[in-house]
């Protein structure tokens, strides 16, 4: 029987550090005041994490908390927080980024979220967002 220690994960996760480590440097190198946000998206797309369909109201355009230049220096990167939902009612908080645009602010968005990143969003109609999803996300708390 082999009784070495097994390094698999250990090694993924020296790779993940290292890889967050050079987008954040590379970040703060281009000016980018989103550091955190890119290494946090970067993290959360590498290690193993769950990943689940969420949905949200498209945010209002001028809600995002941070924003950056791209990469080739001519446009804008806006960074949301959104408050989302899954199939059966659960909420959580995911940030996405719009590449080169502010959000609509109009009608809804389904998100395949990563830990609490959002890796891909596109716009849908009400009527296609879970009704468990709707509730969570439209119910007014107030006591």
């Amino acid at each position: 029987m082999d009784m070495r220690p097994r390094t698999s994960v250990g090694r993924a996760a020296v790779v993940v550090c290292i890889l967050t480590a050079i987008a954040l440097a590379a970040s703060v190198l281009q000016g980018c005041s989103s550091a955190v946000t890119v290494g946090k998206s970067l993290a959360d797309s590498l290690l193993p994490l769950p990943q689940r369909t969420v949905w949200a109201p498209c945010p209002d355009p001028d809600s995002y908390f941070d924003s950056y230049r791209d990469a080739s220096g001519s446009g804008t990167n806006y960074v949301y927080e959104v408050n989302a939902a899954d199939e059966n009612g659960r909420d959580m908080t995911v940030d996405i980024i719009l590449f080169g645009r502010k959000a609509s602010g109009e009608g809804w968005i389904k998100i395949e979220a990563k830990g609490t990143s959002g890796l891909h969003y596109d716009s849908i109609a009400e009527d296609e967002v879970p009704q468990a999803a709707r509730e969570a996300l439209t119910t007014d708390f107030d006591l």
